[in-house]
């Protein structure tokens, strides 16, 4: 599917950690379930952007940015 900038829809969401968990969780319990062939795009980009966030978050917590591996 492509994108037309007259049809686009953008949307950014900011959540607490433990929010953004449970909505990955619902993200793949959507795809598993086949129900909505068309947005599997739309599942796998929001996936990917969610999985991304955690992780840093998850290394800022940690105290693991900005220092050397």
């Amino acid at each position: 599917m492509g994108r037309d900038a007259k049809d686009t829809v953008y949307c950014s969401i900011q959540m607490p950690i433990a929010q953004g968990r449970e909505l990955l969780e619902l993200i793949a319990k959507l795809r598993a379930s086949g129900a909505h062939p068309s947005l599997e795009s739309v599942f796998k980009e929001a996936r990917g952007e969610l999985e991304m966030s955690i992780e840093y978050v998850d290394e800022m917590l940690a105290g693991g940015l900005g220092r050397p591996k």
